[in-house]
């Protein structure tokens, strides 16, 4: 009976390690409750490059792969939303009132593309385009202009470019092929094991260089954060270990110089010497040695909900950049956030970008909305300039995209050089003409147009309107209108074809026939001449065939004379 029961209780024993093994096993490989701080903020922080936990979403990128190679129904809108404490908010009003519509549809299988675009100056003004891509032919229509598409042709792209008088063509290619893969898109492409090979040599780095840092944690509506603080040597220590590494890495650094190898072959032609990526790598060593170190410190977090990285936030000083990652009731939303502070000047400004998505997981119509703003105080003013784009794919299993009938297109690539001159010019003085009108509708006449304002790359006039209205010269005219203004002739400055000039000297007359204001007239002295009062302009004492050069004088900041000499 003893010997019966010592064997019980071995097997009750084996029993319960086995248990206890397995709970050991379960807490620490399938839960965090065994590991540490350090620990946990590696093991998020690896997320970034993994595949089915990866912070790239696997729908998102089927998804993006369907676009490329689908047929859809599109449709979206892109507005904005401007406030700025120093000018006016009547034409701050305007602006915002600016925004553009479209809608069409897309069959990749067939390379075809159709769009209504409007552009919205307020609910009764606008500028509607049509935008066709078919037969490899692209046009535009508006009935502004003409019933039928003005397009070009997908193929002789250089000749057709010296017809606008532009002398270097070497980069230009015949023909654009709008559905190739981008050279560089599967650069950056790698195999799990190189992933992992990847991760496993710069987190070694890493843990070396922080491996005596006391690692934090806490928690906030759900979600855990692991945070480490740095000083600013041992960020710097660490970059240069990693820059180190790349150098001899022989995964990412074959791939760096795959895709950089257009830019280094262009940079070698100009140089005595050739430069490797290791020697751009090296200089940024070398530049990073030299740097003096100021005092300070940095916090970088990690942080995770239900096991998933969620997002990454570094903090340097009174500044601080955000990544971050949510996917909440179907919706998912990246969002790249700056907080920057600069206590001396007092500015504090907020950088922001999000993107997201809805209906991904079916993949039958998905909603993506983007956001790019920066708002905050700018040199003491109060500023807020934020870009919108709502847009909706739909799927479809049929498209039908007509191609361009015969009595539907001008195809441009057709005319000659001087009647591809004449039609241009035409062109844009009746877009001019079209403008005027709708600016004066709108009340807008004096600033030019709503989209000078509205694009993040000439949103900049709206920072300085009132700042620069003490200096508007005598022709009362604004910074952006003068530069309207201006941007009609300086176009044609330098060296040009018989052609481009003659279509200059048109452009000058129409400018002096409409206008009313003396200091808005521009004279024309060199190998032809013409005044202010000119009614005809004097292209036949051009060679269409010979070579100009076109210099631009101003008076008062305006073009008041263009100078014409034969090369």
């Amino acid at each position: 009976m003893k010997a019966k029961r010592i064997k019980i209780l071995i097997m009750i024993l084996i029993i319960v390690i086995v248990l206890l093994g397995g709970i050991f096993a379960y807490l620490y490989f399938a839960t965090d409750v065994l590991k540490t701080n350090q620990q946990l903020f590696f093991q998020y922080l690896g997320q970034l490059g993994a595949n089915e936990e990866g912070f790239l979403d696997n729908n998102l990128t089927a998804y993006f792969e369907k676009k490329k190679t689908g047929k859809y129904q599109d449709s979206g809108k892109f507005y904005v939303d401007i406030n700025m404490s120093n000018v006016d908010t009547d034409m701050l009003s305007t602006v915002n009132d600016f925004n553009i519509e479209y809608s069409g549809q897309i069959d990749n299988t067939a390379r075809k593309n159709e769009q209504d675009i409007s552009i919205n100056y307020s609910n009764d003004v606008n500028f509607p385009i049509k935008y066709k891509y078919a037969n490899e032919t692209v046009g535009l229509q508006t009935d502004y202009v003409s019933s039928k598409y003005i397009g070009i042709e997908n193929s002789n792209l250089k000749e057709f470019a010296e017809k606008l008088g532009i002398t270097d063509t070497e980069s230009i290619p015949d023909s654009i092929d709008f559905y190739a893969q981008s050279e560089n898109e599967n650069i950056f492409n790698f195999t799990e094991e190189e992933k992992e090979q990847i991760i496993s040599t710069y987190k070694t780095i890493i843990e070396e260089k922080l491996a005596n840092k006391e690692f934090g944690k806490t928690e906030e509506n759900g979600v855990t954060n692991y945070s480490v603080e740095i000083t600013n040597q041992e960020a710097k220590d660490l970059i240069l270990a990693c820059l180190e590494k790349l150098k001899t890495d022989t995964i990412l650094l074959p791939k760096i110089e795959e895709a950089l190898e257009e830019t280094l072959t262009i940079a070698n032609q100009s140089s005595t010497e050739e430069i490797t990526v290791q020697d751009v790598i090296q200089e940024y060593i070398d530049n990073l040695n030299e740097a003096e170190v100021q005092e300070g410190t940095s916090i970088i977090t990690v942080s995770q909900m239900n096991k998933m990285l969620t997002g990454i936030t570094v903090q340097i000083e009174e500044s601080e950049l955000k990544i971050t990652k949510t996917n909440t009731q179907g919706i998912l939303t990246y969002t790249i956030e700056i907080n920057a502070k600069d206590t001396e000047s007092e500015d504090n400004v907020r950088y922001f970008m999000s993107a997201s998505y809805q209906g991904l997981e079916q993949l039958t119509s998905v909603n993506e909305t983007y956001q790019f703003g920066i708002i905050g105080t700018i040199d003491g003013t109060e500023q807020k300039m934020v870009y919108n784009l709502n847009c909706t794919d739909t799927f479809k299993d049929i498209i039908n995209i007509e191609d361009f009938g015969e009595d539907e297109i001008q195809t441009l690539n057709e005319y000659d050089d001087e009647q591809l001159a004449t039609l241009m010019m035409n062109i844009g003085e009746r877009i001019e003409q079209v403008n005027s009108m709708q600016m004066e509708q709108i009340g807008f006449s004096e600033y030019g147009n709503p989209m000078l304002y509205a694009f993040p790359l000439t949103s900049m006039p709206i920072l300085i309107y009132n700042q620069a209205s003490d200096a508007i010269n005598e022709s009362s005219m604004s910074e952006v209108e003068m530069s309207t203004f201006n941007s009609k002739f300086t176009q044609y400055e330098g060296v040009q074809s018989g052609t481009t000039v003659k279509s200059l000297l048109q452009t000058i007359l129409s400018n002096n026939m409409v206008g009313t204001d003396e200091n808005r007239k521009v004279e024309v002295s060199g190998v032809v001449t013409m005044t202010k009062d000119d009614t005809e302009a004097p292209t036949g004492e051009i060679n269409s065939g010979s070579r100009y050069n076109v210099e631009i004088q101003y008076n008062e900041g305006l073009v008041s004379e263009v100078v014409i000499t034969e090369q």
